[in-house]
């Protein structure tokens, strides 16, 4: 199989001037990044570290970043970024769990690491600093400029490791997801063939690196386009001026930036006509959101469904074609997520793993080449989650006659009250589409008749505080069931997200849960 070891060299020797990278001011051709993470890679081989050993890195958005990656891939070394919102607890146990022997730490972060540099040394793991002043044992650019030779490349098989995403920490420690060698190429071919990217556009997906992410700005490797990093990190106004600056043809941003990319765009007016498409997913959008969009950019569209568990690599895709077909004739198309990817298989089972019919809830389960290899060090989780070759995915989803899947939320966000099931993403679509709501997430509290309780968190719009709870349910009145309607809305400045923009829906129950006077009833229920 062609790894992706193999399309860095075949970037630098076929596209070798032109840019791979951009970053702020900075840039960097596919011949440097190759010669850079070669170094690199040598660097590593002569201080003994080579196939399997896990090289971490704690960084804020740089090409240095995939410098390491690069480098890792070359030797067969094993990639793990550390998030930086993790508390210290978190980055000890993922520098743990990985069994991290080399840990690059960005300068910029040097502070992260000031006061636990003897845990560190004390679990084996050798610091490398870089760019910008730090007093670590050793300087990556002095290593780089060190090193000589080419490295050597270790045979590899499909299954070999190629890195290791941790989950972002939302609830309970921080799980690896070990992702492998064919899993990265098959996910950087595909995507490319089904977004239809071509060598001459520029890509842009300003998420956090540290996780799954990073291998969707690898996606160059496979044509050679040009990819736009954030600098330092993502911030709205920063990412369209990037657009703006570099001419960016394709982007990516999961809803929550979507939502606020509108508001800034309307405020501010950024030459966005470069952009040919505007990709989103990776939680749910509502059909308004879509709109809105549609409207602000005027861009075609496309939506995407993935998990960690996946490489990232997108399972479904509602195209171009479907957007239009929904917003002239099938509105209801735009609740779907699309239809599944040649790569992917996907069956929708009951509880006990039996496949079910169209248009009928179930587990969505999918069987794929980008599958993970496990849970690091889980055995047991890794084997509820994979089942003869099939990933159980945790989300609710159906599939209708024609392929479309819909997906209604993932299993652990299923509010049970009442003994009805209610899905917080039905709820979520009704109550964004009031107009004073800027963004909302809904949640299941615990509640003494009810069992859980139906609760909208709401960041209302600044045109709009005077909205109070009872024109929130008043406006849930004949779009829901009873039950799905709210009982108490809960307004804030600011719903907590995630490094990468997704609402932290387990730290909204449990603030709610526990911090007795936000809901009208007893909130120490367990």
């Amino acid at each position: 199989m062609l790894y992706l070891r193999e399309m860095i060299k075949r970037c630098a020797n076929n596209y070798p001037t032109k840019v791979a990278y951009y970053c702020g001011s900075r840039t960097a051709t596919w011949k440097q990044m190759d010669e850079r993470s070669d170094r690199f890679a040598r660097a590593l081989q002569k201080m003994g570290h080579g196939k399997g050993t896990t090289v971490s890195i704690m960084s804020l958005e740089s090409i240095e970043v995939y410098e390491h990656f690069y480098a890792c891939m070359a030797i067969g070394a094993v990639r793990v970024g550390i998030n930086t919102q993790y508390a210290w607890p978190e980055v000890l146990h993922v520098l743990k769990d990985s069994k991290t022997r080399v840990l690059l730490v960005d300068a910029r972060l040097k502070t992260m690491v000031a006061d636990h540099r003897s845990e560190i040394k004390a679990i084996g793991i050798t610091i490398i600093g870089y760019n910008g002043e730090h007093d670590f044992p050793l300087d990556y650019e002095t290593l780089l400029s060190e090193a000589s030779g080419t490295p050597e490349w270790p045979e590899l098989a499909p299954d070999d490791l190629l890195f290791c995403s941790y989950t972002s920490g939302t609830t309970g420690v921080p799980k690896g997801v070990m992702l492998t060698q064919q899993g990265g190429a098959d996910c950087v071919i595909h995507s490319l063939i089904s977004f239809g990217f071509a060598p001459d556009d520029v890509w842009y997906m300003p998420a956090a690196s540290a996780w799954v992410v990073i291998i969707m700005n690898c996606y160059g490797l496979g044509n050679a386009m040009t990819t736009i990093i954030p600098d330092g990190s993502f911030k709205i106004d920063a990412f369209l001026r990037d657009v703006e600056r570099f001419r960016v043809t394709v982007g990516l941003l999961v809803p929550t930036m979507v939502q606020r990319a509108i508001i800034e765009q309307q405020n501010a007016k950024y030459d966005l006509s470069s952009l040919r498409l505007l990709m989103y997913g990776s939680s749910p959008a509502t059909p308004k959101l879509i709109r809105d969009a549609r409207e602000a950019f005027k861009v075609e569209m496309i939506q995407t469904y993935a998990l960690t568990e996946s490489t990232g690599g997108w399972i479904t895709y509602l195209t171009e074609g479907d957007h239009k077909l929904a917003l002239e004739s099938e509105p209801d198309l735009l609740k779907s997520v699309g239809r599944v990817g040649i790569h992917f298989e996907c069956s929708i089972r009951d509880d006990e793993g039996r496949p079910l019919p169209p248009n009928t809830k179930g587990e969505i389960w999918l069987r794929s080449t980008t599958l993970m290899k496990g849970y690091m060090n889980l055995p047991k989780e890794t084997a509820e989650a994979l089942k003869d070759g099939w990933l159980r995915t945790n989300d609710i989803g159906s599939m209708d006659e024609r392929g479309y899947v819909y997906l209604l939320d993932r299993q652990k966000f299923m509010i049970i009250t009442g003994a009805v099931n209610v899905f917080p993403t039905t709820v979520e679509a009704v109550i964004v589409e009031h107009p004073a709501v800027l963004e909302v997430a809904v949640v299941g509290v615990p509640h003494p008749e009810w069992g859980e309780a139906v609760v909208a968190v709401i960041n209302k719009r600044p045109t709009h505080k005077s909205t109070s709870l009872e024109d929130i349910i008043g406006f849930c009145e004949g779009k829901l069931s009873k039950p799905e309607t709210p009982k108490h809305v809960v307004f804030v400045d600011e719903l907590p997200k995630t490094a990468n923009a997704k609402v932290k829906k387990a730290e909204i129950r449990k603030w709610l849960s526990n911090e007795k006077g936000l809901v009208p009833w007893n909130t120490e229920i367990e």
